[in-house]
């Protein structure tokens, strides 16, 4: 019998509520096991902080590139392919999605993606994700989302609207042909989405 876990992941633009999803399915299901890209592993929290913050100062886009990568090799490795093997289904925020819609469409990098399909292939060839939920907001939305909190903006947030927006719509085109996907309408009440989430997820366990 196969014991492997469900990977499942969480994706969508900023301020779509992945966070607020996410803690919903902790309450629900406290025995999965919780992380997130980038920062899910101590090697990852340093990535973050150069990546997100700035804790080394700029970093130029082919780095950012390969620090991004890095980060998802290192989480795989770490926390994603033991928890699978161990029968624990896993719940990421972000993952190799989030890379093509950032990296790849909102920082407009299309030449790189002959070597992101190798490399995330690689990567992640003994964890294939089982569900990706993606969550869908319009651009104005999430940012009044994000306003409200009172969230200072990181590196990828401070970004222009244009840069967000190829990112939704990155994540859309991914959720539509993608079969695993489940493109679900955020901008909604919170119970509407947590209801669709929940669905998705007890749907695959």
């Amino acid at each position: 019998m196969d014991k492997r876990g469900k990977y499942i992941v969480i994706e969508g633009g900023d301020g779509a509520g992945k966070d607020t999803q996410i803690e919903n399915l902790r309450a629900a299901f406290p025995d999965f096991v919780y992380t997130r890209e980038p920062g899910g592993t101590p090697l990852g929290k340093e990535l973050r902080g150069m990546l997100l913050h700035g804790s080394k100062g700029n970093v130029a886009l082919p780095a950012e590139f390969f620090l991004f990568l890095a980060d998802r090799a290192q989480h795989v490795e770490e926390v994603v392919k033991p928890a699978l093997a161990a029968g624990k289904h896993v719940v990421s925020n972000r993952s190799w999605i989030s890379f093509l819609a950032y990296q790849i469409y909102g920082r407009e990098q299309l030449d790189w993606k002959p070597v992101v399909d190798a490399s995330l292939k690689k990567i992640f060839q003994d964890c294939p994700v089982d569900l990706a939920i993606i969550l869908n907001v319009p651009l104005t939305v999430g940012k009044e989302r994000q306003r409200a909190m009172g969230k200072i903006p990181d590196t990828m947030e401070s970004q222009p609207n244009d840069f967000h927006e190829r990112i939704r719509q990155a994540f859309l085109t991914i959720g539509k042909t993608l079969p695993q996907a489940k493109i679900i309408d955020a901008a909604r009440s919170r119970e509407e989405v947590w209801n669709d989430v929940r669905t998705a997820v007890e749907s695959i366990l």
